[in-house]
């Protein structure tokens, strides 16, 4: 609860209290990602869509972005104004898959959008490899990569550009705000461009109710909650609109500098139930594990399974709900419409993409889940028909 008190310190304070929220978190994380650059932005969106107006894509030029993403990726494409080009995902391992990425890329696309999801983390190596040959700038998009190590550097910091999110869920947070990371020239440019499109922060009284919400909400006899609290919106993928650029809000800055020192503990606890839950995911044949590269180190924000036809049925029921197990994102890019509309090969096939929206659900992973929770979520894996 110190969090809420020091947020609420913060939304009432003024005298220079965001300059020194905000100059606190820019050194806490030059220090854990050694960037050349960092601009704070209000969202983990913000972040990527002043990175694709920082590198003057928007318009002419698409952004290669996955198939199968949160929908905020596109939702900042959109923001950036700028055609799509989706790239399939190895539904074995969340990666691109890289024969679909190299003709998308050849296709002229300015820049590529990787991102980490679930805490998986994606081998950048020959993704930046195709992207140099045709001219496209890599965007390391870290929205979900909190404690997700690869090759031991943070995830997010092996492009030009990297994106990390501060919001609720995402491992640290701030109830909101998110950071653009500049690691080259090219990167450097970019986000000197983008520091001029930014607006004036807000107070941050809604990171406030998100911040409070977490705390209620996350608790696992309280996972029904939300089901009946349609308002919060919370365990829902929806598309949101654009939303004008701004810096991050001054609770935000405040909140995320107070808990900065609890995300690598947080991170191990997910690491640790991730592997207990994974005992019991791979006894069950109706299951099949996310395989991540041999460097890889994931945070685990969710763990993520490819489930069969009926055991995805399985998780839409309210006893699943109970424990917290969610389905992924309910469709693939490729067949939201919003972003077909702005899609240049919205004819491709998308299998992996398409695949993984229809079979993939999260299992949860955080440090408020007690032995008897696991034991749950054990005996309700384990109870599941094995096919």
């Amino acid at each position: 609860m110190s969090a809420l008190l020091v947020g609420m310190r913060a939304a009432v304070t003024r005298n220079g209290s965001h300059q020194r929220a905000v100059a606190r978190v820019e050194a806490l994380l030059k220090e854990r990602y050694a960037p050349r650059a960092v601009l704070l932005t209000e969202s983990g969106t913000t972040a990527l869509t002043a990175a694709l107006l920082g590198l003057d894509s928007g318009t002419t030029k698409a952004v290669a972005i996955p198939a199968y993403s949160c929908y905020d990726v596109a939702t900042a494409a959109e923001g950036a104004r700028a055609p799509v080009l989706l790239y399939d995902l190895d539904p074995q391992t969340l990666a691109p898959d890289l024969a679909h990425l190299e003709a998308v890329l050849r296709q002229g696309a300015a820049a590529v959008v990787v991102a980490h999801l679930y805490g998986c983390p994606v081998d950048l190596t020959e993704i930046n490899r195709l992207a140099a040959q045709s001219g496209a700038v890599v965007i390391d998009d870290a929205a979900q990569g909190a404690g997700a190590t690869m090759d031991g550097r943070p995830v997010g910091t092996r492009g030009s550009l990297g994106v990390l999110s501060f919001g609720r869920g995402k491992g640290i947070t701030g109830g909101g705000g998110g950071a653009l990371l500049a690691f080259d020239d090219v990167g450097m440019r970019a986000l000197a461009r983008a520091r001029t499109l930014l607006g004036e922060p807000r107070r941050g009284w809604k990171e406030l109710g998100r911040i409070t919400a977490q705390l209620l909400l996350e608790r696992p006899n309280l996972y029904a909650a939300p089901a009946s609290l349609p308002f919060l919106q919370l365990g829902k993928t929806i598309y949101r609109e654009p939303r004008p650029l701004r810096e991050p809000a001054t609770v935000a800055c405040a909140v995320l500098a107070t808990t900065w020192g609890l995300a690598e503990r947080e991170a191990e606890i997910r690491r640790a139930n991730a592997a207990r839950l994974l005992a019991a995911v791979q006894e069950q044949p109706g299951f099949t594990t996310i395989e991540t590269a041999p460097a890889a180190r994931p945070g685990y924000l969710r763990l993520p399974v490819v489930a069969t036809s009926g055991n995805r049925r399985a998780v839409a029921t309210r006893a699943a709900q109970r424990l917290g197990v969610m389905p992924g994102y309910p469709r693939a890019l490729c067949d939201v419409e919003r972003v077909q509309q702005r899609c240049f090969n919205r004819g491709d096939r998308f299998s992996g993409s398409r695949l993984l929206a229809a079979r993939v659900c999260t299992l949860p992973t955080h440090s408020r889940l007690s032995a008897d929770d696991l034991l749950r979520l054990e005996g309700w894996i384990r109870a599941l028909p094995r096919t």
